[in-house]
């Protein structure tokens, strides 16, 4: 949810579990409250990812200022890297057209082998250390409240993005150092603040 809606294809999840199990079904609306919320029941697991990949393939699409916003940050000189919790968001930016837009693409089995999920800030230390950046040279942006405290975790700066169920007031109460409501918000904010 801070580069791809990936509400579409969660609910579409949810729902496959929900019909399963003889739950009700959610609507999108539903589905946005519990966005980032991890899933309890192993069986309820195991059903939800047996459809992810295909859900995933079908649903999920960048937002529309993604491309652009990329584009721009990387005329500009400034370094892109994803860190997610999938195992291999390599194959998610495949199919949305987003992989060449970043100079890495880190999840909990690659590049850099098994690695500790968020919140652990495993993830984005060894990014800082793949790209030689210092931790006060850098910014993580992510719509959830394990994404700030990744970013606390590793001593970077946490930008929140209001895509998911948090305001701009809820991640001032996590201790972001900004927030915003698009991704293309950061072009203002490198252009004000230097380079990352």
């Amino acid at each position: 949810m801070t580069v791809v809606d990936s509400s579409y294809a969660i609910m579409e999840g949810f729902n496959y579990v929900a019909r399963t199990v003889g739950l009700p079904e959610v609507d999108h609306a539903k589905t946005m409250e519990y966005i980032a919320t991890p899933i309890q029941e192993a069986e309820w697991i195991t059903l939800y990812r047996s459809q992810s990949e295909k859900l995933e393939r079908e649903f999920i699409k960048p937002f529309p200022d993604t491309i652009s916003t990329l584009e721009n940050l990387k005329t500009m000189g400034v370094k892109l890297a994803m860190a997610s919790n999938r195992e291999n968001p390599i194959l998610v930016s495949e199919r949305t057209g987003l992989k060449n837009y970043f100079d890495l693409i880190a999840g909990a089995r690659v590049p850099f082998g098994v690695i500790n999920y968020k919140p652990s800030p495993d993830m984005l230390i060894k990014t800082l250390e793949f790209f030689n950046i210092p931790a006060d040279e850098a910014v993580y942006v992510g719509d959830s409240e394990i994404d700030i405290e990744t970013a606390h975790n590793a001593k970077v700066r946490a930008v929140g993005i209001t895509k998911g169920n948090f305001s701009h007031e809820d991640f001032q109460k996590m201790g972001v150092w900004c927030s915003i409501d698009n991704l293309s918000e950061l072009l203002e904010i490198v252009k004000r603040d230097g380079e990352f």
